[in-house]
């Protein structure tokens, strides 16, 4: 077991250094600083109105900055779900069933 634990640190180094985290951490570094786009976000939280959330989710993707933040976000989200779903796999177990 402690094979897998060691092996785990060595994968979250790797990760914390990849050019993924790196541009993640850039872009969100770069969208937190521009109080425009952050306006925008709150605004898309409080819509209830899917064609206008979909207007302005199409709006945001013209900023490069939101879109390659988005792009390396789901990149990470992609990695965390293959991890999950391994781990369900190996352990048999299914989602709020841990018991």
């Amino acid at each position: 077991m402690s094979e897998i634990i060691e092996k785990t640190y060595e994968f979250l180094d790797v990760l914390d250094k990849s050019n993924l985290i790196n541009n993640l951490t850039k872009y969100k570094n770069r969208l937190m600083n521009n109080k425009n786009i952050l306006k925008e976000i709150e605004e898309l939280k409080k819509e209830t109105d899917n064609n206008i959330i979909i207007a302005k989710r199409k709006e945001l993707f013209n900023n490069n900055d939101y879109k390659m933040y988005m792009k390396y976000y789901n990149e990470l989200n992609f990695i965390v779900l293959r991890i999950n779903n391994k781990y369900k796999e190996y352990t048999k177990t299914q989602e709020h069933n841990c018991h």
